[in-house]
């Protein structure tokens, strides 16, 4: 064989290995992605449970607030917390905002709203009140 011949063959020889090693290191890569996003898919999958189950705790709160309420009142004071103070009034109650920054807002509206109490809102000296009776016949 003539010196030629043997360098064609080597290189061709060397072509195939590289060939073949640029397809194992395809390969490679590919169960490295494919790892990657199953790790991906997983925090995915947690983060979608964590919320479901945020969700299905907010859903329960909705509705215990849609319920109407016999013992207002106590539930007023429960929502409500250090942010204000309740108190009886004609029939009603009025609600003296301390804290409007933090005060529940939207859950005390509902409550009262949902138990059909005529509501209105004031001002007196640096706090803000909300008064709310049943509706007058």
């Amino acid at each position: 064989m003539s010196e030629s011949s043997v360098d064609k063959n080597r290189v061709q020889h060397l072509e195939e290995r590289i060939k073949e090693l640029e397809a194992k290191l395809a390969e490679a890569e590919s169960k490295k992605e494919t790892q990657l996003l199953k790790q991906k898919i997983a925090q995915l999958e947690a983060t979608l449970s964590k919320y479901r189950e945020e969700l299905e705790v907010a859903k329960r709160k909705i509705s215990e607030m849609q319920a109407p309420y016999r013992d207002v009142e106590t539930k007023l004071k429960e929502i409500i917390g250090d942010t204000g103070e309740v108190t009886l009034q004609y029939g009603g109650y009025r609600i003296l905002i301390l804290d409007k920054h933090r005060f529940p807002w939207s859950q005390v509206v509902e409550l009262v709203l949902d138990n059909h109490f005529e509501t209105w809102l004031g001002k007196e000296n640096k706090h803000l009140y909300m008064c709310c009776k049943p509706p007058s016949e």
